[in-house]
C-alpha cells in the first residue's frame, strides 16, 4: 500500500520524539519508494545521526561552506545519492533550526544504539570531522563533542584524545586510550583487549546490532585505528 511506509515513518518519528516526526515521515516515504529492506532501527539511526550533524554544524552560530562540504563528503561516503540524499538533506535542514538541542539528538541516538560503544565511536568520528571542518574548534563544538562522550557513556578523555588536547598526550598515550588499556597491563592482557575490540567491530556483529550497511565503512576505519594503536603499543614495548 502506498501509505504503508509513511505510517511506519510516522511511528518511527514518534519514537524519536517531536523532532523526529518529520524525519520519520520522510524516511517512511523512502519505504514507499522501494527501500523497505532498510530496518526500522537503521532508519531511526539515520534520522538521529543527521540531526546530530546539523546541531554540530550550527553550533558556532552559522553553517560554513567548509562544514557543508564535510556533510556532503559524509553523505557521499555513506552512499547517499538521489532521493536518499534529498531525504538526508531534509532531515539536516529541519534539525538545524528546530528548538531542540544537540544533547536531545545525542540522547535519542544513544538510546537507539543502546549505548553501544563501538557504534558510538563511529558517530563521534563524524561529529569530530564536522567540528574541525572549518579549521577551528568553537567552544560550543567542543561542548557537543564532550556531551557525546558523556551521553554515549564513552571513556572520559576520549574526546581529548581525538583532539590531541589531553595535556601532553603522546601517540603512545593515545594508543592506550584507543584500546581502553593502561601501561601497567601485561602484553597478554592488551592483546586480549585488542582481539575483543576486533571482534566487536566485525561487520556481522555490528549489522546484528542494527548498524545500517552504509555506516560499515566508518566501522572499518575505526577498526583500522584500533589495529594501528595496537601496533604502536607493540613497537613501544619491543
Amino acid at each position: 500500500m502506498a501509505w504503508t511506509g509513511k505510517i511506519i515513518g510516522g511511528v518511527l518519528g514518534s519514537l524519536l520524539g517531536p523532532f523526529g516526526v518529520v524525519g520519520g515521515v520522510l524516511l517512511g516515504h523512502q519505504l514507499d519508494k522501494g527501500t523497505d529492506r532498510v530496518r526500522n532501527t537503521g532508519m531511526a539511526i539515520q534520522v538521529a545521526f543527521f540531526g546530530c550533524l546539523a546541531k554540530m554544524a550550527r553550533a558556532d552560530g552559522r553553517v560554513t561552506q567548509e562544514e557543508i562540504a564535510m556533510i556532503e563528503q559524509i553523505m557521499a561516503r555513506l552512499g547517499y545519492v538521489g532521493e536518499r540524499r534529498e531525504v538526508a538533506i531534509g532531515i539536516f535542514r529541519k534539525a538545524k533550526d528546530d528548538p531542540h538541542t544537540a544533547e536531545d539528538y545525542l540522547s535519542q541516538l544513544a538510546s537507539i544504539i543502546q549505548h553501544n560503544p563501538q557504534i558510538a565511536m563511529i558517530f563521534l568520528s563524524s561529529l569530530h570531522a564536522v567540528a574541525l571542518a572549518d579549521g577551528a574548534l568553537h567552544a560550543n563544538e567542543r561542548e557537543i563533542l564532550l556531551q557525546a562522550e558523556r551521553v554515549f557513556h564513552l571513556r572520559p578523555g576520549t574526546v581529548d584524545a581525538m583532539l590531541g588536547t589531553a595535556g601532553g598526550t603522546s601517540k603512545l598515550d593515545e594508543a592506550y586510550q584507543v584500546l581502553d588499556c593502561t601501561p601497567d597491563m601485561s602484553d597478554e592482557e592488551i592483546k586480549k583487549v585488542w582481539r575483543q575490540k576486533c571482534l566487536e567491530y566485525h561487520p556481522d556483529k555490528l549489522a546484528s546490532q542494527g548498524l545500517p550497511d552504509e555506516f560499515m565503512k566508518s566501522a572499518q576505519n575505526q577498526l583500522a585505528r584500533i589495529n594501528a594503536a595496537y601496533d604502536t603499543i607493540k613497537k613501544a614495548r619491543s
